[in-house]
């Protein structure tokens, strides 16, 4: 009896959100309509992996459907152009500021007692939550939510996930004066099937699943065929550590692959490597080059 105890006290940690200040951020974000301050996020303890000889938790990745992020290498396009020129008229050809942040505000939303607007995403930060790179895929995934009014709420995934008797978390976010409790319900049977629920002072504001939050997220994006399909967003870095989540002023470009498909890779561009003169990514699509001018990004076949 005593070891159920201490398995049920091990099942019942939960921590409050406290939220994402807007107010204060470097001129760069806040002319992107963003935030760069930290957001206060205490570290969890981790659940008890064993108990009295009994086998632990089984181990969780409900967010593999949002990927693996790979950051393929910028070549010099002279190399790349040696195997052939590059058409005159390029295959693709957009301005990065029309779709600067959009994967923010997605299709999955929710009102507040006041009218504001509440967008829910999914994101990768770009680093572990000790600041380094050596954890798991899983331990860089976060919600966002984004009001109407460019305020963003960061909650990192594995803190709030409820399985069991083993994994009981949650968070409570402060929006326009009113408490929102948000919590996913995994399946373990299927990771892409958990559910996301945002309770409010009404009940119940947003429940969906960690597949749908994925799906809304790409469909944001812009549509790019090379050799194959992709979706295309523009942002801002995010980057984490002890203290919580930030936006930085550091501009990158994703391409995902679509249709979405679980623990598929997504490949990063950091835009500062896409100059005037282009360059080429060969580990992500040989036989492609990318320009940057004017806020214009082109791609054209080599």
């Amino acid at each position: 009896m005593e070891n159920i105890k201490k398995m049920l006290a091990a099942g019942l940690l939960s921590l409050n959100f406290i939220p994402f200040s807007f107010a204060g951020g470097s001129e760069v974000l806040r002319s992107a309509g963003l935030a760069a301050e930290t957001v206060a996020m205490p570290e969890v303890p981790a659940p008890a992996a064993e108990t009295a000889g009994r086998p632990g938790p089984k181990e969780l990745d409900l967010f593999r459907y949002f990927g693996r992020a790979e950051t393929p290498a910028a070549s010099d396009l002279s190399t790349e152009k040696s195997v052939g020129g590059i058409d005159k008229a390029p295959l693709f050809s957009i301005k990065l500021e029309s779709i600067k942040n959009a994967y923010l505000k997605p299709g999955i939303t929710f009102a507040t007692g006041a009218g504001t607007r509440v967008y829910i995403s999914g994101t990768k930060a770009a680093n572990c939550p000790d600041g380094g790179n050596s954890c798991e895929e899983k331990e860089k995934f976060f919600l966002v939510l984004t009001t109407s009014r460019n305020e963003s709420y960061f909650v990192r995934g594995t803190e709030i996930i409820n399985w069991g008797i083993f994994y009981s978390g949650s968070k409570t976010l402060v929006i326009d004066g009113e408490n929102y409790v948000v919590r996913i319900y995994a399946d373990a049977g299927a990771n892409e099937n958990s559910v996301l629920e945002v309770k409010g002072p009404r009940g119940v504001a947003v429940k969906t699943t960690i597949k749908q939050v994925g799906d809304a997220v790409a469909e944001k994006g812009v549509d790019v065929k090379l050799g194959r399909k992709y979706k295309m967003a523009y942002g801002n870095e995010i980057v984490q550590g002890p203290q919580g989540a930030k936006f930085t002023s550091k501009m990158l470009l994703l391409m995902m692959p679509f249709p979405v498909q679980e623990d598929s890779s997504y490949y990063i561009f950091n835009v500062s490597d896409i100059k005037p003169a282009g360059a080429a990514f060969p580990a992500f699509e040989r036989g492609y080059s990318f320009r940057l001018q004017g806020g214009v990004l082109e791609i054209s076949k080599i």
